[in-house]
């Protein structure tokens, strides 16, 4: 059994697993109950084994549809675990995190801040209008199997920190009386997360994950590794 719920507002995600059941933990209580501590070890340890899965095989899983770099994915994602003994093993899954810059999906470009020396154009920089060459027109997409798009009004530029993106004008000034721009951002892992069918792929490989892990720490608690 699993869920997904995606809250657009705070970028998160969760995935709810039902590890194992009653009649498997049934089955560990008995085989570890002359070890102290054991049952707990080694369910700790097998729920830590099967979320590094879950890690890894979310990337793949998003990568799978969206033009985006592992790197880039892992940047962005922070996974949290709780679990709990009731009829069984369950556990939740929690993604959080910001939209991912579009300037880091796959078929941006230009790749760096770069100007259309044929064009002049007048723009307001602290407080003066002058005459400046405009960034080449930037494209972007996130989805795989998709043509890029192209934003006629955007452009790449890097900020102060050194920081690099698709911005466009807001056609606001900022308190320094320059035109305002704002970066054109694509999904957060949790939005990429949202589909029903992926969530629940990555519940069940995370259920067999837990299983196999959980049976390999109850043999290695019986012979004292």
């Amino acid at each position: 059994m699993t869920s997904s719920d995606v809250n657009p507002y705070s970028d998160s995600a969760a995935v709810d697993v039902n590890l194992t059941g009653r009649e498997t933990m049934d089955r560990a209580t008995k085989l570890l109950a002359g070890i102290p501590g054991g049952l707990d070890k080694a369910v700790k340890s097998a729920i830590n084994r099967a979320v590094a899965h879950l890690r890894s095989s979310t990337e793949r899983a998003i990568r799978q549809k969206y033009d985006i770099s592992a790197k880039d994915i892992r940047s962005e994602k922070n996974v949290r675990a709780s679990y709990s003994y009731g009829q069984g093993v369950s556990a939740t899954v929690t993604f959080n995190g910001a939209k991912i810059p579009l300037y880091r999906f796959g078929g941006s470009s230009p790749k760096a801040p770069t100007v259309n020396s044929d064009l002049w154009v007048n723009a307001m920089i602290d407080g003066m209008w002058k005459r400046v060459h405009p960034g080449l027109s930037a494209t972007g997409h996130q989805l795989k199997g998709t043509g890029v798009t192209r934003f006629e009004n955007a452009f790449v530029a890097q900020m102060e920190s050194g920081h690099i993106g698709i911005f466009e004008r807001t056609h606001g000034k900022t308190s320094a009386a320059s035109d305002q721009i704002k970066e054109l951002m694509g999904s957060s892992v949790p939005q990429m997360l949202g589909n029903k069918e992926v969530t629940e792929t990555l519940a069940k490989e995370t259920a067999n994950k837990f299983d196999e892990r959980l049976e390999h720490e109850i043999t290695r608690i019986l012979n004292g590794w």
